[in-house]
């Protein structure tokens, strides 16, 4: 990093020392203008504008990058920026020549001879060749940087479907689930319908996640809902979920099977029972979908952390921003960032 600041400071500096003399010894000045902004002064001061301005451009540049690459209907901000850092150094190179006649007291000013106007097209079209190879270059360089990252993200992925569903899939999972079904066959046919139809439905949500990279929050929400009926017919009254959400937030999204893996952690790291029943609050604050339960850890209970560590990894990678993990007055809260239009 140290290094690149150097080197884009030389390159300003040279770009805008060669802009001061082809101008100012091809345009024709006159005398006076002339012998005044042939100093020092004069020339550190073009030196420091064309640093402000090219660093200026960079990061316009990187701010271009990152939204263009997450959202392609910006697609004409992208050229209209493009073309105002075009019209910005057009009006330095003429500005600079105007603010030289003015202080050397000429009578025209903002007027120049044909061979000045040539020369400032000619100079502006040269630092804007060598200004577009250098936004290339740093614009290969993130294409590059995301193929990386996307890679990476499949990866994740991939772990991260492949562990939502042997969760479903294993035999702990499913002999609870049968178990609970025979039970509600015999003592009540009516929830047995119910449970068979939600069992279903978290079924199907985790096979079809596998194909999706995010989701709604609506989606998250409805799948949520058949996931913890299971429990609630398991463990009967002892866990319930508080869902305070407003319905224009439901169009966010999010990575699949986020709650999932929340709710899960949930429900295996924490003692549940009539003594200790379990609440779980689902509710959103600035961008970030907020789940939180208190604390009834299991004796001798072990976490490895790997599903949160995969949970963190695909939201840096999709979105960009971390989760927030907390763990304060007995109350564990997971803060998940979310994709917004």
């Amino acid at each position: 990093m140290k290094w690149n600041t150097i080197l884009y400071s030389l390159l300003f500096s040279g770009l805008g020392i060669f802009s001061f003399l082809l101008l100012t010894n091809y345009t024709n000045l006159p005398p006076q203008v002339t012998d005044m902004i042939h100093s020092p002064g004069a020339l550190l001061f073009v030196i420091f504008a064309f640093n402000i301005l090219g660093y200026f451009t960079l990061r316009i540049s990187s701010w271009i990058d990152h939204i263009y690459s997450r959202n392609l209907r910006w697609k004409w901000k992208f050229i209209a920026v493009y073309m105002l850092v075009t019209l910005l150094f057009l009006l330095l190179n003429y500005g600079l020549l105007v603010a030289a006649k003015l202080m050397g007291g000429s009578e025209h000013p903002f007027i120049f001879q044909r061979g000045g106007i040539r020369i400032l097209i000619i100079v502006s079209l040269v630092e804007l060749v060598i200004l577009g190879l250098l936004l290339a270059n740093r614009s290969i360089k993130n294409a590059l940087k995301l193929q990386q990252q996307a890679a990476e993200l499949q990866k994740e992925n991939n772990a991260a479907r492949y562990t939502a569903l042997q969760s479903q899939l294993n035999p702990h999972f499913l002999f609870n689930s049968l178990n609970t079904l025979i039970a509600e066959i015999e003592y009540n046919p009516t929830n047995a319908v119910r449970f068979t139809r939600n069992l279903s439905d978290v079924y199907r949500y985790v096979l079809q996640a596998q194909d999706k990279a995010l989701t709604t929050l609506a989606e998250e929400l409805e799948f949520i809902k058949s996931y913890l009926f299971l429990h609630e017919v398991r463990l009967g009254d002892c866990i319930t979920c508080n869902i305070a959400i407003s319905p224009e937030a439901m169009e966010c999204q999010l990575p699949p099977l986020t709650l999932q893996l929340l709710v899960e952690n949930v429900i295996k790291h924490n003692s549940i029972n009539t003594n200790k029943p379990m609440e779980i609050k689902i509710r959103i604050k600035d961008y970030f979908l907020i789940i939180s339960n208190p604390i009834h850890s299991k004796k001798n209970d072990m976490t490895s952390g790997v599903g949160l560590q995969n949970l963190s990894n695909r939201c840096k990678l999709m979105i960009g921003t971390d989760i927030v993990i907390t763990n304060k007055n007995q109350i564990f809260t997971v803060k998940v960032p979310l994709i917004h239009e």
